[in-house]
């Protein structure tokens, strides 16, 4: 609760991997951003690695170390999405990856949305930062943020980072393994295949990524491994991989909610039929390319001899 003794408008949360290293220093960064936020937001914190109650308290994030995982052991996205139902202290929650930067233009964004929908999801496109030090939060303004942005390079829309929704709108989420692909697809499938209003923040808000390596899992293959496999089966259908660009509305750099009409969203089907047919050969590209490499390679009859 606010000192004012109203309840804050939003509610973050988020699954950190333990706080140590390079990885320790951006997720301080990030939750210390959100932390800023006014009005206030509620921060949950779901994980219970060595350090990490430390590291909420500091932060001023509240800690949920019981979640349910799968067979191997990986906590589900689906329970983490039904505890912060539970727990949030308003009606709209944001979901956010533990090394987003989010400024106070991006709250504007999502006080925006909430004033325009019922129900609605609101997603960006995040900007790839190489960041390696702690960062001073005292000039938040929006000039800072993009000249910080264009020192990186923007993602593709099919990474999704923020989601922004009302309370109890996935409450029927399937058992998603975090850090294993697909759910964030199926997130935004399944928002604008049930009427629900996907909404593309890009040009409102910078949003920053800050990159870093895989060190934390070294022995998982998060994109083909079996904990992807089951992850990609609540997709159905290569169709419904949905990205950013499937958006049905956009908030404008003008703080104007409007239809999403441009070429960028026109495109998302023709992409999602390009992508899917590049999956598709890739097992016979990689033959080809192997046999190409191979004749390169081989010795000459002359060498042979």
């Amino acid at each position: 609760m606010r000192p004012d003794g109203e309840l804050p408008l939003l509610t973050i949360f988020s699954a950190p991997k333990a706080f140590r290293g390079h990885v320790g220093i951006i997720q301080d960064n990030a939750i210390r951003s959100w932390s800023r936020l006014r009005p206030a937001p509620r921060i949950l914190l779901f994980a219970n690695d060595e350090g990490t109650a430390e590291a909420a308290e500091r932060l001023n994030a509240e800690l949920v170390t019981q979640v349910a995982t799968n067979s191997f052991g990986t906590p589900l996205v689906s329970d983490m999405f039904r505890q912060a139902d539970s727990l949030a202290a308003g009606d709209v929650l944001a979901f956010v990856s533990a090394d987003i930067i989010l400024t106070q233009r991006a709250m504007e964004a999502i006080q925006i949305a909430a004033a325009w929908a019922n129900r609605f999801l609101l997603v960006a496109q995040r900007h790839d930062v190489d960041i390696r030090q702690a960062l001073d939060f005292n000039d938040d303004s929006a000039q800072r943020w993009r000249s910080l942005a264009a020192t990186g390079k923007l993602h593709s829309p099919g990474a999704i980072d923020l989601f922004v929704f009302r309370r109890g709108q996935y409450a029927g989420m399937p058992p998603f393994a975090i850090g294993r692909t697909a759910y964030d697809n199926w997130l935004l499938w399944k928002t604008a295949s049930s009427g629900i209003p996907l909404i593309d923040a890009t040009e409102y808000f910078t949003l920053i990524h800050q990159n870093h390596d895989y060190s934390h899992a070294p022995t998982v293959d998060t994109w083909h491994g079996v904990e992807a496999s089951d992850n990609r089966k609540w997709i159905e259908h290569w169709t419904n991989y949905y990205t950013i660009t499937h958006a049905n509305w956009k908030l404008g750099a003008d703080g104007q909610i409007a239809r999403a009409t441009g070429w960028r969203y026109r495109m998302a089907g023709p992409r999602q039929a390009f992508s899917h047919v590049l999956r598709a050969t890739r097992t016979l590209r990689s033959r080809i390319r192997t046999w190409r490499l191979s004749r390169r390679f081989r010795p000459s009859q002359d060498q042979r001899s």
